[in-house]
């Protein structure tokens, strides 16, 4: 994404409805699991899901559960028993000529993965919206939503991000929760691996602490750029595999003065952008959000340097993912 003026975000109440049951459809059994041992996790999971998520139903329930939130994230679902839009234009017409229970299933997942989320993020704050609530609409108004479903992230009441309709939405939501909340599969934080900086002081610290062999690999980005969220869990990945081997930081732009001073001071015009150091000095930098590209330029640029690559992954060392 190109850098040009800060994008403007928008400040909004919200809605919803007392909180639906998630239908249990087939228990599937994990390994040395009784069919009743499944039965009795699924009900704790399920209890706990309840006890993570919250409903809103009018502005001071907002106001009330965005202020217990304090500085966490929220996670708003805004979802019906009714409607499963993509936001297409042809969407209305596509609706009513398909079987509405098939229309409705891709948004039946959704609601199992936000659950699941819920559940393993404990720092992040979760909220549900229904938008079939007779008195939703001028809540909805209010935060601008037009599409059904559509997942919010704020913080602080400032929204950060928004994705809008069922495509891509599964993969957003896991996304944006780790790069907003620090939350990712199996409790594992995001910034155990890749260091949060939050100044040019930050920054100047981060990369002289390296040991001589790391390669540091600084990710500058912003917050309201989609290329920088998405490319941000693949970040994570590499600082867990490159452990030892290179060093990982981000730094967000678009936080304070400081670090919009940074994104001067290295005449950073497009985002994502990579810097790489050796030894404390700038050796290198990439643009783009291609996990593949980035992989290629880390190992030229430890290549180039000297710097041994990670031995290969061993086959059951497999990045966390969300389970079902």
């Amino acid at each position: 994404m190109r850098l040009a003026s800060s994008r403007a975000t928008h400040m909004c109440p919200v809605k919803c409805t007392p909180r639906r049951c998630l239908p249990i459809a087939r228990i599937s059994l994990r390994p040395g699991e009784t069919p009743e041992q499944a039965q009795e996790r699924r009900m704790r999971e399920s209890q706990q899901v309840e006890e993570r998520v919250a409903t809103v139903s009018d502005l001071a329930d907002w106001d009330r559960e965005t202020s217990a939130a304090g500085n966490k994230l929220v996670v708003l679902e805004v979802e019906s028993e009714k409607l499963c839009q993509t936001g297409l234009e042809e969407e209305a017409e596509l609706h009513w000529k398909q079987d509405q229970a098939a229309a409705l299933a891709p948004c039946q997942a959704i609601k199992h993965t936000f659950a699941r989320i819920a559940r393993e993020c404990p720092d992040v704050k979760f909220l549900s919206l229904s938008a079939d609530d007779p008195d939703a609409a001028p809540l909805l108004d209010s935060l601008g939503i037009e599409v059904i479903p559509s997942v919010q992230f704020w913080k602080a009441g400032k929204l950060l991000w928004e994705h809008r309709g069922v495509n891509q939405l599964e993969q957003d939501l896991g996304e944006g929760v780790l790069y907003f909340g620090d939350s990712a599969a199996g409790g594992v934080k995001g910034s155990e691996h890749v260091t949060e900086l939050h100044s040019r002081e930050d920054l100047d610290r981060f990369v002289s602490s390296q040991e001589e062999k790391v390669l540091t690999v600084v990710n500058l980005s912003i917050s309201s750029a989609d290329p920088c969220i998405h490319i941000f869990p693949a970040v994570l990945a590499l600082a867990r595999s490159f452990k030892g081997y290179a060093a990982f930081g981000r730094l967000l732009g678009d936080e304070n003065a400081s670090t919009q001073g940074v994104l001067q001071a290295f005449n950073i015009l497009e985002v994502p952008t990579f810097l790489f150091f050796k030894n404390g000095k700038e050796v290198g930098r990439h643009v783009g959000s291609s996990r593949g590209d980035l992989i290629g330029k880390i190992l030229q640029v430890q290549s180039e340097y000297g710097v041994a690559p990670p031995p290969p992954p061993k086959p059951a060392g497999a990045v966390p993912r969300w389970r079902r």
